[in-house]
């Protein structure tokens, strides 16, 4: 997980991101160019299509900090993503958690902490350019209305979360050096939105993009591990699966304030 993204960071985060794009841009290009054969052209579902090929798991947890995870298992990366939190978020830390599956060799293997820093704002940094590409031509479009408004026209045609966006607005201000434009980005990066449904909604926009799924996979993939331990008994592994199973969803209940006991 990295460090929160807030204003007081926010120009920090804009030029560490500066210094890591040239790398970060690459993996991007070997993703869609390398790792896509099927060509699936929605940035948000082929995240999910490559995770599940890991045996993704996806799970509620009541803790808007933890997005997602990778727990390692005989070598064997699984990917979790919590499904608490808004769709847009979730495909955004689908994102996250393919670059520590595909390029990360610091993070999984506990190496120092400013290399484990640096890793996760290079998947951070790899997530927000899988998901919004190019966006400048399409904010550039937009037609003449008050920039939150556009800020979530961005969130919805990308399938980007809030801070995303904004991060790459500011990346977009810093090159224009339009002051006037980062002021009102920080101004607002902090932001906090109940409503933010309702303004999606009257903005003609899909507001199933910032609510979340609830999505949960453990209990079929209990089942599955289940029918093939009755079918294979002498197999030991499937046995450790489920035991491996049971030990994340342990970890994340713990997240969630519960006691297995």
């Amino acid at each position: 997980m990295s460090d929160r993204i807030t204003s007081k960071n926010l120009e920090a985060v804009v030029m560490k991101n500066k210094e890591i794009h040239d790398f970060v841009e690459q993996k991007v290009f070997d993703v869609w160019n390398l790792y896509n054969p099927t060509k699936i052209p929605s940035p948000a579902k082929l995240a999910l299509q490559i995770l599940q090929s890991y045996g993704l798991i996806l799970f509620p947890i009541d803790d808007p900090f933890f997005s997602g995870a990778i727990f390692i298992r005989n070598d064997r990366k699984i990917p979790v993503i919590n499904t608490a939190l808004p769709r847009v978020n979730q495909y955004f830390a689908a994102w996250h958690e393919v670059y520590h599956i595909y390029f990360d060799e610091v993070s999984l293997d506990h190496y120092i902490d400013s290399d484990i820093v640096m890793e996760e704002r290079k998947a951070e940094h790899f997530a927000a350019l899988m998901l919004l590409g190019e966006m400048r031509p399409y904010y550039d479009s937009l037609p003449s209305t008050d920039f939150l408004s556009k800020v979530f026209y961005c969130m919805s045609i990308f399938q980007a979360p809030y801070k995303a966006v904004l991060l790459n607005l500011y990346e977009i201000a810093m090159e224009k050096n339009d002051i006037f434009m980062k002021n009102e980005i920080k101004d607002i990066f902090d932001a906090q939105y109940n409503d933010i449904e309702e303004r999606f909604r009257y903005l003609g926009l899909d507001d199933d993009l910032v609510r979340p799924s609830y999505i949960n996979n453990l209990n079929s993939l209990r089942d599955r591990i289940q029918q093939t331990i009755n079918s294979e008994p002498d197999v030991r592994y499937h046995g450790q699966n489920l035991h491996f199973l049971e030990l994340i969803q342990e970890k994340t209940s713990l997240r969630m304030g519960v006691n297995n006991g």
